[in-house]
């Protein structure tokens, strides 16, 4: 039954706004034959090391591609991070999101949301998270943009001992606000309530400063919330993590 209905909610999205499948698809190849903007890809880096009272390591990377052409936007973005304290593993996680958006007006869009997880820390070994919805811009500035959206889908858990599959929601709000020339500040917060399990839901919060230090070279901080109302025996509800790394940009005209 989800299957069904998610692949007609897929072609929903993919053709809405469009007069045929034909137009839709037709966008697609206007960005193989070239009349696309050129990819904008990003890499960061962040290494901790300490040596004497306490030994810990902690390695954080990741690299996210945008790429636009009309109607059309991809968002593909990968990160890792790993420590250990004294020869203990702390934290193991991998996450791949992508992100498919295509814009209805100038100020609102419809999106498929597709993310792959995996943390030893958290006792899981895959989670699955496939989305539809809508996004809206509720405020455009100069200096700060406000974005909210809705939608629903399916997610699939498989921890060490235990599997699940059910309906979520997902609810979110996000911003970006240029502080001031040098200091770029973005927020994010996504709630994905069960629709299978009254009360339980999950929740992801991500405040990230940017500021650049090269040309082509950013120092970002950022903290990541992640909060389960219900986690597997023996697993923390609240995960924070706290990273600063270097940032490097190009794009695929370079």
């Amino acid at each position: 039954m989800w299957s069904r209905m998610l692949c007609g909610l897929l072609l929903m999205a993919a053709v809405s706004g469009a007069e045929t499948l034909e137009e839709a698809v037709d966008g697609y190849l206007r960005a193989a034959e070239g009349t696309s903007k050129p990819w904008k890809i990003t890499g960061n880096l962040g290494l901790t090391v300490t040596d004497g009272n306490s030994d810990t390591l902690t390695v954080t990377a990741g690299a996210e591609g945008v790429k636009e052409w009309d109607p059309w936007k991809l968002i593909l973005k990968i990160s890792a991070i790993y420590a250990e304290s004294n020869s203990v593993e702390t934290a193991n996680e991998q996450i791949f999101k992508e992100r498919l958006e295509r814009a209805l007006t100038e100020r609102s869009w419809l999106f498929q949301e597709f993310m792959l997880e995996h943390d030893e820390q958290e006792a899981l070994s895959y989670r699955i998270q496939f989305t539809l919805g809508y996004k809206r811009q509720l405020v455009k500035r100069e200096k700060f943009n406000l974005f909210a959206e809705a939608g629903g889908g399916v997610l699939y858990e498989k921890f060490r001992t235990t599997t699940e599959t059910e309906g979520i929601a997902q609810f979110g709000i996000n911003f970006d606000w240029q502080i001031t020339d040098q200091l770029l500040f973005t927020q994010s917060i996504t709630i994905y309530p069960s629709l299978s399990e009254g009360g339980e839901y999950r929740f992801i919060s991500e405040s990230v400063f940017t500021t650049p230090i090269g040309e082509k070279l950013d120092l970002r901080f950022a903290i990541v919330d992640k909060f389960d109302s219900d986690p597997p025996a023996g697993v923390q509800e609240n995960d924070l993590q706290i990273t600063l790394a270097i940032v490097i940009r190009f794009t695929g005209e370079e």
